[in-house]
């Protein structure tokens, strides 16, 4: 994979892109600091799907039952995980040693786009570290299907736009990404550099 990214590299250096080493010093904390803030939000407004307000309603023999059938019957289990998740990050205790600490590296990660941007037009990396894998392959490991977003959620985290377009295949015929970010407001840079690609 690492070939075929250095190989759409070099196509945009001959096509007349400069290519430059940047240091994103935060991005190692992304991974991390979004399976952290993700699932507090998460939780937080999914709570109002209770049947009661928003949502399909389940009926029960008292109010526990009600909410239990309902989201136990119209939440998946990946769904279910997030709001797990997010509830034990927010709750007392470990609101500040984990969500706390989350929103002050995502200042850092923020940062870390800002000043890189000061420097180049558009920033880019693969898409996910493997290529694509077959449906449900990985839904017995969450960790897994987790660390395949380690390139793709510092682009939620620090707010910026990113487009994900193929990049190739390997040797079994499956896809590999290639992954552009660009500064607030310049989709347009994305489009171009999408279009060029693609030819």
């Amino acid at each position: 994979m690492l070939a075929n990214f250095r190989e759409t590299l070099e196509k945009l250096k001959q096509a007349g892109h400069t290519i430059v080493t940047i240091d994103l010093p935060s991005l190692k904390y992304s991974l991390a600091c979004y399976y952290i803030i993700m699932p507090a939000e998460a939780s937080t407004n999914l709570a109002r799907y209770d049947g009661v307000r928003y949502g399909a309603y389940e009926a029960g023999d008292n109010l526990f039952q009600d909410y239990a059938k309902t989201r136990g019957k119209n939440f998946g289990p990946e769904v279910k995980r997030r709001i797990m998740l997010g509830t034990y990050v927010l709750s007392a205790g470990y609101y500040d040693a984990y969500y706390g600490r989350a929103v002050a590296v995502r200042k850092l990660i923020q940062a870390d786009f800002e000043s890189a941007f000061a420097k180049v037009d558009l920033i880019t990396t693969p898409t996910a570290p493997t290529t694509a894998f077959k449906v449900g392959e990985k839904t017995a490991d969450p960790l897994q299907m987790y660390l395949e977003d380690v390139f793709t959620v510092p682009a939620n985290l620090a707010g910026v736009p990113a487009i994900s377009i193929p990049g190739g295949k390997d040797n079994k015929d499956l896809p590999f990404g290639i992954q552009f970010f660009a500064p607030h407001f310049r989709e347009d840079l994305l489009f171009k550099i999408g279009r060029e690609i693609m030819k």
